[in-house]
């Protein structure tokens, strides 16, 4: 239910400063109509954030707690794999920006420096483009790779889960199942354009 009044407070809210921008007098500003809608805004996204959530999914997985049961041993690998994927999201909305970021100096070169010689031009735009292919290189091998980091601790807390259901079942044979060897989670390499030549 708060998840919901909340929800609607932000719509309420974006519709507002839509309608405020495109149908309202621009020379004439209603300062109590900006006010509440900073307002709604504000209430509703203090309603839809889960903050009893945060300390477990982001600062605190509980690493220092002793396991003396399955059920929280399960519990602290998935709070590891939530951990990674959020991280990954990060990482994600980071390439992201890195993306629209390198596109915008490829389009606006050097918008604070005034440039005459057409060259000058040319090699900001070619340093832009391989600075941007190395960003997001290595972004998006560390996105691949937290994301399987995050699948790995999952696929142990099924195997423990599985096990706890079935205990007749060996419980190696389990986690080879769930978490193969061929399951790589090794260190990244470091990404680079001369791995894809020929002959590499």
């Amino acid at each position: 239910m708060k998840v919901k009044i909340g929800l609607i407070a932000i719509a309420i809210a974006i519709i507002v400063m839509l309608a405020k921008h495109y149908l309202v007098n621009q020379q004439s500003p209603i300062a109590w109509l900006s006010f509440a809608t900073v307002l709604l805004l504000v209430i509703g996204l203090l309603l839809v954030i889960p903050f009893n959530l945060i300390p477990f999914i982001i600062f605190d997985n509980h690493e220092w707690i002793a396991n003396d049961s399955s059920v929280k041993l399960v519990k602290k690998l998935r709070l590891r794999a939530v951990l990674f994927n959020n991280i990954s999201v990060i990482v994600f909305i980071a390439t992201l920006l890195v993306i629209i970021a390198g596109f915008y100096v490829l389009i606006h070169p050097v918008d604070s420096v005034k440039v005459v010689d057409p060259a000058n031009v040319i090699t900001v735009r070619v340093s832009a483009t391989a600075i941007l292919i190395f960003l997001v290189q290595i972004l998006f091998r560390a996105f691949k790779y937290l994301l399987r980091v995050a699948a790995f601790y999952n696929g142990k807390a099924d195997a423990l889960e599985f096990h706890a259901i079935k205990p007749e079942t060996e419980l190696d044979k389990i986690m080879d199942m769930f978490t193969p060897d061929k399951y790589d989670i090794s260190d990244l390499g470091s990404p680079s354009l001369f791995d894809k030549l020929p002959g590499k």
